[in-house]
């Protein structure tokens, strides 16, 4: 039968009705800053691309046809540094879909009215401190202040508007430089119209700065332990909510691309099953090196994306819904298993494997 799986002693065969719900949409590989925990900078034979408005006018037919409901701008760029940046906006909205712009918020106070204008559903902000030295330290050739003022901006159109959207939310990446920011974020939140904080730990990678990791530190874990104590305490103040990373790997896990039945579409149409395995790079988590091959489905310039959903993308689906899958994170084995050096396989005989991946562990956050 089609979409047949067989496990173990049992035949399961994928709902006929199954699609993708979500994708996260990476319309360029630029950027205009020059991020200290960027996993940029990890990539191997990394080439950037930007998107071209046919492909894009593509991907949106595609996406529709399967069944898609929300796209996120987002990936191993700054979306917003995209020439055609608003056309894409418009037309996604034209389409019907629920929008999310995921931005360092460097061009904020420039498109603000349009963002409003157009009604675009969610806008995440990546904010790692308050300070301006110590932002422009992490979030290098980066402006706080320009974020700051479109932020600011943002908030008041919608007050002048009566409107309720884009929601704002903000992403902060945890590391060693910015740890006693953590319980200012919600201060910050609240004077410039923040509805969320994610807080987030920084994926250290060889030869990048691995002295900032923060997830590797009995010490930088229990402050950051603190902070976000401090941090709950304010919620009750603020009302701002708060989603805070596991402090350690547990069995307790969950892949929020497939929960959230989401794809990742490259800017050059490559369709991956998430952001984390679209690219070769290399990670160092708890002191071990792991390369990451790039696991591509397919590609929406000469495919459907319904069916490398049902096809290519079903197997690891499975696996990945149900979490059937070793937990390499929290294994006594992980300093000597050669297994767990990439994630071309595991001990389950899993290919490839998501068990070492740190956004299936809760430690880092998916903005989607």
């Amino acid at each position: 039968m089609e979409n047949m799986l067989k496990f173990s002693d049992w035949l399961i065969q994928l709902d006929p009705s199954s699609h993708p719900r979500e994708l996260v949409v990476e319309v360029s590989t630029e950027c205009n800053y020059n991020c200290v925990h960027c996993f940029r900078n990890a990539a191997i034979g990394f080439r950037g691309c930007t998107m071209d408005l046919d492909l894009f006018t593509h991907l949106l037919e595609e996406a529709s046809n399967s069944g898609v409901k929300k796209i996120i701008l987002s990936g191993w760029g700054e979306p917003t540094v995209h020439p055609d940046i608003m056309d894409m906006l418009r037309k996604m909205k034209d389409y019907g879909f629920y929008v999310v712009l995921n931005t360092n918020g460097s061009r904020l106070f420039e498109i603000a009215e349009d963002l409003v204008s157009l009604e675009i559903d969610e806008v995440f902000v990546s904010i790692d401190a308050f300070d301006v030295k110590l932002y422009s330290q992490i979030r290098r050739m980066g402006d706080f202040s320009a974020v700051s003022k479109g932020l600011e901006k943002l908030r008041n159109l919608k007050l002048q508007n009566g409107g309720v959207k884009p929601e704002i939310k903000s992403i902060f990446t945890v590391n060693k430089l910015n740890i006693g920011e953590v319980s200012k974020a919600l201060e910050y939140a609240r004077a410039f119209g923040v509805h969320e904080i994610m807080f987030s730990y920084y994926i250290s990678y060889p030869g990048g700065h691995e002295e900032l990791e923060c997830m590797n530190s009995a010490e930088c874990r229990e402050k950051l332990r603190k902070e976000l104590e401090k941090a709950a305490l304010k919620y009750f103040e603020t009302g701002i909510r708060v989603v805070q990373p596991s402090l350690m790997p547990t069995t307790m896990r969950r892949c929020p691309f497939a929960s959230n039945r989401a794809l990742f579409i490259r800017c050059d149409g490559a369709v991956a099953p998430c952001i984390y395995y679209s690219r070769n790079w290399s990670t160092k988590l708890f002191g071990v090196k792991r390369k990451i091959r790039e696991v591509v489905l397919g590609n929406i310039r000469n495919s459907k994306l319904i069916d490398l959903w049902r096809g290519p993308y079903l197997r690891m689906f499975f696996r990945l819904l149900f979490t059937y899958m070793p937990s390499c994170l929290d294994c006594t084995l992980q300093n000597y298993c050669s297994l767990t050096l990439s994630n071309e396989a595991d001990c389950w005989g899993n290919n490839p494997s998501c068990a070492h991946c740190p956004y299936l562990h809760y430690l880092s956050y998916c903005p989607i």
